[in-house]
């Protein structure tokens, strides 16, 4: 009963604390909107307050720039943290994230690949895809290497999780210096606009991008929810969960293509974020153990908690100006990383 609580009072608490940072969030920034004018617009989008005057900057401010970025935040932060989770109970390692599969490094060789030739790649593309140029070839390259990953640690016929991870840490350091070719063949704006990539952020947010990336995130953070008793006996080793009735090369299979897909989504609107996928599922074991039933919304309301939190403190440091999100999560999660080494 008292564990029960337990578990109950940190759920309630990390959706309380995600709502305080969504609100704070909304209202702050260069153009000041008052948390009370702020549910006053919201309200009036529905009907309602009518009679309460709102100008029309705080109204756009609001409901095109920052509620979008607010919203794309949190649900990056689901993706990764969920990521993370399900990623370390595949490789049976806590010190596994999402980067280490490829999706990452090959998000970024997409990346540069549309912005050295976007003048050539915009003939092949409808015009109505032309803005999306880099997320495109961004999610490409995630998927390109993520497969070859994958293909690359089939030994017999099963996936080989040590072997996985060995491939991936080759892959990143192929696609590692692919990247370094382009970077010396860019022009000084060119490389401007990759490095700005690689260090994260939610410019690009709009309604569209949030629609799509809650689109490519949700359906598979339901999938991987429905694999959570799955995960735990595959936690006890291959032969035993194979035994026990579970379809274990079915489940890697499972694992992988849902953690690239909410991966690839996230890292080709909003740059490569790094340590999120890596910490989140270490403090929510800390407070409520490592059954998956509460690992996933655990490590999914944590990421978007600590990316919503990194957004607000890059807005802060050197406003009006804003810092990019990768520094502040690199910040926070490297630390940590450092503890966990100990």
């Amino acid at each position: 009963m008292k564990n029960l609580t337990k578990i109950n009072l940190f759920f309630l608490s990390m959706i309380f604390i995600l709502f305080i940072l969504l609100i704070i969030g909304v209202s702050y920034g260069p153009v000041k909107i008052t948390i009370f004018n702020v549910l006053v617009i919201i309200f009036q989008e529905f009907g309602f307050l009518k009679d309460i005057f709102i100008s029309d900057i705080n109204k756009i401010v609001l409901l095109d720039i920052r509620l979008p970025r607010v919203v794309l935040g949190a649900i990056v932060g689901l993706a990764l943290g969920t990521s993370g989770a399900i990623l370390q109970g595949l490789f049976r390692n806590p010190l596994v994230d999402p980067g280490f599969i490829g999706v990452s490094s090959g998000a970024a060789v997409g990346a540069m690949f549309a912005i050295l030739f976007t003048q050539v790649i915009q003939l092949y593309f409808w015009n109505f895809l032309i803005p999306f140029i880099l997320p495109i070839l961004a999610i490409i390259g995630s998927f390109i290497t993520t497969i070859l990953v994958y293909k690359m640690s089939k030994v017999d016929g099963k996936t080989n999780i040590m072997t996985m991870l060995l491939s991936g840490i080759a892959v990143n350091a192929i696609s590692g210096s692919i990247i370094g070719l382009f970077v010396s063949v860019s022009s000084d704006i060119q490389l401007r606009s990759f490095t700005f990539w690689t260090l994260g952020g939610l410019d690009n947010a709009d309604w569209f991008v949030v629609f799509l990336t809650a689109l490519f995130v949700t359906i598979p953070l339901i999938m991987v929810f429905k694999m959570k008793y799955e995960l735990d006996i595959f936690m006890l080793g291959d032969s035993e969960a194979h035994h026990l009735g579970l379809n274990v090369e079915a489940l890697k299979k499972k694992i992988i293509l849902m953690s690239s897909i909410m991966v690839g989504i996230s890292v080709s609107f909003c740059g490569m974020i790094g340590f999120i996928g890596l910490v989140t599922p270490h403090l929510v074991r800390l407070f409520i153990g490592p059954k998956h039933k509460l690992l996933i919304p655990g490590a999914a309301l944590l990421g978007a908690i600590i990316l919503s939190l990194s957004d607000l403190i890059a807005k802060s440091i050197i406003a009006p100006a804003q810092l990019p999100l990768g520094v502040i999560t690199s910040a926070i999660g490297a630390p940590f990383f450092i503890w966990l080494i100990f």
